[in-house]
């Protein structure tokens, strides 16, 4: 049965945060999300700049129309904004008997401007006490606890005074730190980035109470929201000027990096999976092992220079779908091609694998493409078979060729390989490949 969870919170104009931002993630990990709106924001990615808060019977209607029909199996709060509002949540939370409530204490927009009256501290602190969890960044947990945070203990001091509480030190440390049931637990950050996010808090707490929706215990439900969040921040785009956005709806293929020339491998092969998923036939290149499309960046050494999907693009039914994040260090395979390739040719920095068949391989050979093959009976017994594999054809060729297969053996897939220069030119020479096997 499908797990429901609601959210009660401030809509932002500009989909980054607030109730915009908890329903992305919602739906992102398989719920449904219902909504309370509390407060209408004009803002954009630079900041907020203006708002208008709803009354607290409307407030109070939209929550008893959510709970008496769709009964969550998870709340979380977010923009609250006035002592009123919060004391219509509270009550209803007893009303209704919540147990899978998580409070957001949103007091000040990412940009700086304050989203809850300071003389709503008290009925904030009573709307905590009926909560399973409490997310305060190190402002907000420094306000809750009366504490001032400088060090890690410090955020350890103050979640235990709070109470079932995680403290978020991405502006410290990037450890959050749980007190949950008299213990202490820590959750680290993978990959930190610098660039300044907008929405980051909001869309934690969703994850967290869709877990919690779903039947995990709080800690798997925090740790599972942080490893969803690494990905999406991974992911990170800028959809306007000013604070960049997670990718919490999943609608980029590829991790972010800073690095210009990086970036551009990534879309390159961002650009490549689109447009080789998207055509009619390439299911029908799809082996079983899955495909994958990698590119180096000049002067690769290793596989950490070459770029590649995480997962595969598999095939569901006639369509391919993309499972997995473009990444530097994404395919080891598909990238040992593409490094073994570039020792002969630096220009060829992109490599392809698709199904071998025969009428395939013929479809290369009328496409004018030039053809290489290695028998995986002959490779010696010290060597990797990518590598070696790779290499004999081109020797046999005398240079690289476009195409390169194999014809299986025991326990392993018959294979072709497309190489090209960068990952468009591969996709579209496998586009045209696919074209032939109407």
């Amino acid at each position: 049965m499908i797990k429901k969870v609601l959210t009660i919170a401030g809509s932002d104009s500009g989909g980054g945060a607030g109730i915009q931002q908890d329903l992305k993630v919602f739906s992102a990990l398989k719920t449904h999300g219902a909504c309370v709106i509390t407060a209408v924001t004009a803002q954009n990615t630079i900041g907020v700049q203006g708002f208008e808060v709803l009354s607290g019977k409307i407030i109070g209607q939209q929550i008893d129309s959510v709970m008496q029909d769709i009964k969550p199996d998870a709340v979380k709060t977010g923009m609250l904004a006035s002592s009123e509002i919060i004391r219509v949540v509270g009550k209803k939370m007893k009303e209704y008997s919540v147990r899978n409530l998580v409070v957001d204490p949103v007091m000040v927009s990412t940009s700086g401007l304050r989203l809850l009256d300071e003389d709503a501290m008290e009925e904030l602190r009573r709307l905590i006490s009926l909560a399973k969890i409490v997310t305060p960044n190190i402002s907000e947990a420094e306000a809750l606890s009366g504490l001032t945070i400088k060090t890690h203990r410090g955020m350890e001091k103050a979640a235990e005074k709070i109470s079932s509480c995680l403290v978020k030190g991405g502006h410290l440390d990037a450890v959050d730190v749980l007190f949950h049931e008299d213990r202490f637990y820590e959750f680290k950050t993978r990959g930190r980035t610098e660039a300044r996010m907008h929405g980051a808090g909001c869309a934690l707490s969703a994850a967290i109470a869709a877990n919690l929706a779903k039947g995990d215990d709080l800690v798997a439900a925090v740790q599972k929201a942080k490893d969803y969040m690494d990905d999406a921040i991974a992911r990170n785009f800028a959809a306007g000027s000013g604070l960049r956005l997670l990718d919490t709806g999943g609608i980029c293929l590829g991790r972010t990096y800073p690095e210009k020339a990086s970036g551009l491998v990534i879309a390159d092969i961002e650009d490549a999976v689109g447009f080789f998923a998207s055509h009619a036939n390439a299911g029908k290149l799809a082996p079983q092992v899955g495909i994958n499309i990698a590119m180096a960046r000049k002067g690769a050494k290793g596989i950490e220079d070459v770029a590649g999907i995480s997962g595969r693009i598999v095939r569901d039914r006639e369509r391919l779908v993309p499972v997995g994040t473009i990444e530097f260090g994404g395919s080891a395979h598909v990238g040992r091609v593409v490094l073994t390739a570039m020792r002969h040719d630096a220009r060829k920095r992109a490599a392809m694998n698709i199904r071998f068949d025969e009428d395939i391989l013929s479809a290369c050979r009328k496409l004018g493409l030039s053809v290489g093959s290695f028998e995986r009976e002959k490779q010696p017994s010290d060597t990797k078979t990518v590598e070696w594999g790779t290499h004999e054809a081109i020797n046999k060729c005398g240079r690289v060729p476009d195409i390169i297969y194999d014809r299986g053996g025991l326990g392993k897939e018959a294979m072709i390989r497309i190489i090209g220069r960068d990952a468009r030119s591969v996709a579209k020479t496998a586009g045209k490949i696919a074209a032939l096997l109407e």
